[in-house]
């Protein structure tokens, strides 16, 4: 059975040491892993939690970033949220894109919930979680091993510490904190470069990682963390690298390793599911989306008429349009972000019918009433029952079928209030919604109607319902 290895960050005072970044202690945690992992990480995503707005709860328990459980927390705690601003939380951001842009990897700050990632929560103190021992304790992580160079490659779903409230607002470090201890649960050691993220030694400025990196920089008393001999004084001491028993490690070659090289960089799909293109709405109608990546959605925005209405960063996307558009046409656009912020977009054009209780309060010839709101009637193209045979064909973008060869174009309505349907017509339900059909009201009709090229499909009404929608919905006339 393994154990983990727990590398945590000492803060040291100003001694004038050429090694006065963070410093980390050793500890042995829980067994982990029976069986070997793959050698490949079995997520890409590095999720940057900041904790706002009300801090984040971690419990004690088997280290698992999905349900925010740590086998280094001494104690259940909440850690207090990141406390420096948007601007300092963007930069830490940005620098931690830059830091692992060579790989294949998204670093993001929207929760990815219960799909496997490693997590960095950058808030809080080290003693909200460790007591008394995380007094002067900048960061901490699992390292993977249970001797040295007898280790697993990863940490399954790694949750690890960069206390931000220990640094002040200097995004640049706790960058460079935050990447050291997530690159320690890939049993990764420290070394002696100063530009690398992994060193304790002082560097003015955004580090990257290295291959051929000499392990040192952490040793005190002649000994590094895991008792190793080291060789050398001060910052320039060396001994042999923790994860692999060599006297270098390779850290770009491991993660590249892990995660591949940087894929070209390709925008999210986006998708308006609701409404149809084309369709005619009401005021204050509901909008959804979808937003799909290979790694990562941060977010997504919608826009009518290029105005912001508003941004969604949990799915499903949805909106709520605004109850005072002008009645005639309208553009919608949905705007997908993904966590290396390329963006797609996604555009229909509805229509805001004018109020009306009945055909006769519509001010377009042959238009009818469905639920307040004016339609195209049956003497229009495409409009209210009116053949079909594909959804292109209808204004409502749906085509009815009712499985017996009779397709007609149908509009939504709400079977349990609004206005219903014209006379002639029955509102069917679906679900929670429903379809205007023709007959319905006098028990015909019916069946499926298809939101694709007819035949069957998507919203099914039993025939059996026809006759009881027909007696609780009668037509408006």
């Amino acid at each position: 059975m393994k154990r983990v290895i727990s590398l945590a960050v000492v803060l040291l005072a100003s001694t004038g040491l050429a090694e006065a970044r963070p410093r980390d202690v050793l500890h042995f945690q829980r067994p982990v892993h029976a069986q070997k992992l793959a050698a490949q990480a079995d997520s890409h995503i590095i999720y940057m939690n900041n904790c706002l707005p009300n801090g984040c709860t971690v419990k004690q328990g088997q280290t698992d970033s999905r349900v925010d459980t740590s086998d280094i927390a001494s104690q259940n705690g909440v850690l207090t949220a990141w406390s420096y601003g948007q601007p300092a939380w963007d930069a830490t951001m940005s620098c931690m894109r830059a830091t692992f842009s060579r790989f294949n990897v998204a670093i993001t700050d929207v929760d990815p919930g219960m799909t496997p990632h490693y997590e960095v929560m950058v808030a809080g103190h080290a003693t909200q979680i460790l007591g008394n021992g995380g007094n002067g304790v900048g960061g901490i992580a699992d390292f993977p091993c249970q001797s040295v160079g007898n280790c697993d490659p990863y940490t399954p779903n790694a949750l690890v510490f960069a206390f931000a409230a220990e640094f002040g607002n200097d995004p640049t470090e706790i960058c460079a904190v935050a990447a050291q201890e997530i690159a320690h649960t890939w049993a990764l050691d420290h070394v002696v470069d100063a530009q690398d993220p992994l060193t304790y030694n002082n560097f003015n400025g955004m580090r990257q990682y290295h291959d051929g990196e000499k392990c040192g920089s952490d040793c005190q008393g002649g000994q590094s963390p895991f008792g190793l001999t080291c060789t050398g004084s001060g910052g320039q001491a060396t001994h042999l690298c923790s994860g692999n028993n060599q006297a270098t490690q390779d850290e770009v070659s491991t993660m590249l390793g892990l995660f591949g090289p940087s894929a070209p960089p390709t925008p999210p799909t986006v998708a308006i599911t609701s409404p149809a293109d084309g369709a005619t709405v009401m005021q204050g109608f509901a909008v959804a989306a979808t937003v799909t990546d290979s790694l990562a959605v941060s977010k997504a925005e919608l826009r009518i008429d290029g105005t912001l209405i508003g941004t969604s960063s949990q799915t499903p996307y949805s909106w709520t349009a605004p109850g005072n558009l002008t009645v005639g046409s309208h553009q919608l656009k949905v705007t997908g972000y993904n966590a290396s912020n390329l963006t797609a977009d996604a555009s229909i054009t509805v229509t805001i019918g004018k109020e009306c209780s009945a055909p006769a309060d519509c001010p377009i010839a042959n238009d009818t009433c469905v639920d307040n709101r004016c339609v195209p009637g049956s003497n229009t193209p495409g409009g209210l029952g009116t053949p079909c045979t594909t959804s292109a064909e209808c204004a409502s973008q749906q085509c009815g079928d009712d499985g017996s060869g009779h397709q007609y174009c149908v509009e939504p309505c709400d079977p349990m209030g609004g206005a219903g349907c014209p006379s002639g017509f029955g509102c069917l339900a679906n679900g929670t919604t429903g379809v205007c059909w023709p007959g319905a009201d006098n028990g015909g009709g019916g069946g499926c109607s298809s939101n694709g090229t007819g035949g069957g499909g998507a919203l099914c009404f039993g025939i059996g319902m026809i006759g009881l929608l027909a007696r609780r919905r009668r037509p408006r006339s």
